[in-house]
């Protein structure tokens, strides 16, 4: 009966080894898996980061264009205006008429 008793014993811290043994494989799979995903997300944040700041480069761009091709087409207008001797002369003559009827 001894030997029974102590059979059951040896079996028992055997399958108590094995168990944590498998326990402790699995808790380094699981910090393993945890860090490769940590990785990933760091990679994904990085992606849309990247993205985004590529994405406001070229609206900050497209601005930049629009702003440059308005302010030429306004300095065009205004050398325009400045070379239109008869728009200056009806200016001038509307601004006298106004003094004058004052």
């Amino acid at each position: 009966m001894d030997t029974v008793m102590t059979r059951v014993l040896e079996v028992e811290n055997e399958c108590a080894g094995a168990v944590e043994k498998a326990e402790q494989e699995c808790r380094q799979k699981i910090e393993a898996y945890k860090k490769a995903i940590e990785g990933r997300k760091a990679r994904e944040f990085d992606l849309i980061i990247t993205a985004g700041n590529e994405k406001l480069a070229e609206a900050l761009d497209t601005a930049k264009k629009q702003a440059e091709a308005e302010f030429i087409a306004l300095r065009k207008d205004s050398e325009r205006l400045y070379q239109d001797t008869a728009l200056t002369d009806a200016i001038k003559e509307t601004i006298l008429s106004i003094l004058l009827t004052r």
